[in-house]
């Protein structure tokens, strides 16, 4: 049986730690850097980015 990646958010960025949000907890959990980037190459974890794809107004011309 293949495990499936475990979908989790980044929420922001605290001083030197990152916080992700996974599903079934209220409160994002904090991660340092290292452990930030492990989990960005880990096939364990699928980061959703959709919160980055938001449209901003466009003032031109």
């Amino acid at each position: 049986m293949e495990k499936k990646p475990l979908n989790v958010r980044l929420i922001g960025k605290k001083g030197n730690y990152y916080q992700i949000q996974f599903p079934n907890l209220q409160t994002p959990v904090n991660v340092d850097e290292t452990a930030y980037h492990r989990m960005l190459h880990s096939e364990e974890y699928e980061f959703d980015h959709s919160r980055d794809k938001i449209k901003r107004p466009s003032y031109s011309a």
